[in-house]
């Protein structure tokens, strides 16, 4: 039995800075290719075997985190089970929104920080900017007389990838995290979710004891006992060891995430009992709201979305699992909408809900799910708002330069500006609200383009377009 045990890493940092593409170059997998948009919409735990340059191998459990800011309550649970940080930093764009969240919940949590600065194989690398930057959040470098370690690193190239991992090796033997297998046993829930052929499931990180098939276990106000333990391979085991990421078959319900899962029934008190469905909130009776009902695939995600909503939406019910009658049942009594986040949707029960008039808004990207409540709440509170066209273009192209998708864009009306608006037409239906983060006309960057001009054009929050979609630039208006 090794004495310590692995170290358990969360890797954070801002959407799209490049933190699952470097996993995967750790592991060898492709993760990201396969997340809606190329975003990490869960977080994704796993044990890797890595293999040094010295010969020598080590063991690390890797949480990946989401970077969009509606995930801000699921990276701090993250937080919790992690012994160091890998904090991913853009060598382009430098630190940004989640960076600085990230940044402030790693200060709180008191945690040693590593940094990888990513995408160094590109030519416009700024490495002193972001060295300034992060001295700015009392993340002073090594070399700048401070304690953070940071490391350029490619996931392109594999430049810097072997410094990393001996980085996050040599700081968990300082550590001396031990290897307490004899403990009663304990364990966080990191994720959980309703499987449609399974039941209840939750992955959780082991942090104490160890957990076996058969085992009865609690999750605070929920029981369950052990049925299958399938590791971050896909694997089944017959137990799990310290730091061990594993997923739990026989829970009797959902447990929430950040649950303490023990081999002991634990006592809570009754206002830190959350339920999965039926969680309304009680809105001012003289204020307008929106009524909602939320069905999404994980719980981590509901949570997330929850966390998002605005004092103007009253959730009439949420849950996890697909979209059932109960759901378009709930929305027509209360008079809501519903929205799926990457959940099924039957073609039966869009029947039911067409003949309902219930309104399902359906995304598998997280960001599409919130614009669209937000949308209709802007709707709801001011519903004379009306908008003004500035300019409209055809998509007659698609390209990439240094992994970013291009669109190029033929403006056929008006003008389109940096940093408007957009919506994103596909068949005559809008199908995304965006905003155009830069304009290229051959090698030159511009900041509008007219009637006639052929151009690149980026936009952001990400937006997947394609040939033959128009764009609308435009702004809203009394």
């Amino acid at each position: 039995m090794n004495k310590f045990r692995p170290p358990i890493v969360a890797v954070m940092g801002h959407i799209d800075h490049g933190k699952t593409t470097l996993l995967d170059k750790i592991r060898d997998a492709s993760i990201a290719k396969r997340e809606s948009g190329g975003i990490t919409q869960h977080i994704s735990t796993y044990q890797t075997e890595v293999k040094l340059r010295n010969n020598k191998t080590g063991v690390i459990t890797f949480i990946d985190t989401p970077g969009h800011a509606a995930f801000c309550a699921m990276r701090a649970r993250g937080a919790e089970v992690t012994d160091i940080v890998v904090l991913v930093v853009s060598a382009t764009d430098g630190v940004m929104a989640q960076t600085k969240e990230c940044i402030n919940q790693i200060k709180k949590a008191n945690l040693p920080v590593i940094v990888a600065l990513t995408k160094f194989d590109l030519e416009t690398r700024q490495p002193e900017m972001v060295k300034g930057q992060l001295v700015e959040m009392d993340l002073t470098p090594e070399e700048y007389g401070g304690q953070v370690t940071l490391i350029p690193v490619s996931a392109k190239t594999g430049q810097g990838i072997d410094d990393l991992l001996e980085s996050i090796l040599l700081n968990a033997e300082i550590m001396e995290l031990e290897n307490d297998t004899t403990s009663p046993f304990e364990a966080i829930v990191i994720e959980s979710k309703l499987d449609r052929a399974r039941g209840p499931l939750a992955s959780v990180i082991v942090k104490k004891g160890t957990l076996k098939l058969g085992d009865t276990i609690y999750a605070e106000n929920i029981t369950g006992k052990v049925k299958a333990l399938i590791d971050s391979n896909g694997k089944n085991i017959s137990e799990a060891l310290p730091s061990t990421p594993v997923e739990i078959l026989g829970f009797e319900k959902v447990p929430a995430i950040g649950s303490i899962v023990t081999d002991h029934p634990t006592t809570i008190s009754q206002d830190k009992i959350t339920e999965v469905k039926n969680v309304p909130l009680d809105p001012d009776p003289d204020q307008p709201h929106l009524n909602i009902v939320l069905k999404a695939d994980v719980e981590g995600t509901l949570e997330a979305l929850k966390a998002s909503f605005s004092d103007d939406i009253c959730l009439v019910s949420a849950g996890v699992g697909p979209v059932n009658d109960n759901d378009i049942v709930a929305a027509k009594t209360s008079h809501a909408e519903l929205f799926a986040f990457n959940v099924p949707v039957s073609k039966t029960i869009k029947n039911l809900a067409d003949n309902e008039k219930v309104k399902i808004f359906e995304s598998k990207i997280i960001y599409e799910i919130i614009e669209d409540i937000q949308s209709q709440v802007l709707k709801m509170l001011d519903p004379t708002i009306e908008e003004t066209t500035l300019g409209e273009g055809n998509i007659i192209a698609e390209f990439k330069i240094e992994k970013v998708r291009i669109s190029g864009i033929k403006v056929t009306k008006g003008e389109i500006s940096k940093g408007d608006s957009i919506h994103l037409l596909r068949d005559g239906k809008i199908i995304k609200n965006t905003q155009v983060e830069g304009i290229h006309q051959a090698k030159n960057i511009i900041d509008k383009a007219k009637a006639g001009i052929e151009c690149g054009m980026t936009f952001r929050p990400y937006v997947d377009f394609k040939v033959g979609d128009v764009i609308i630039a435009y702004k809203n208006s009394k």
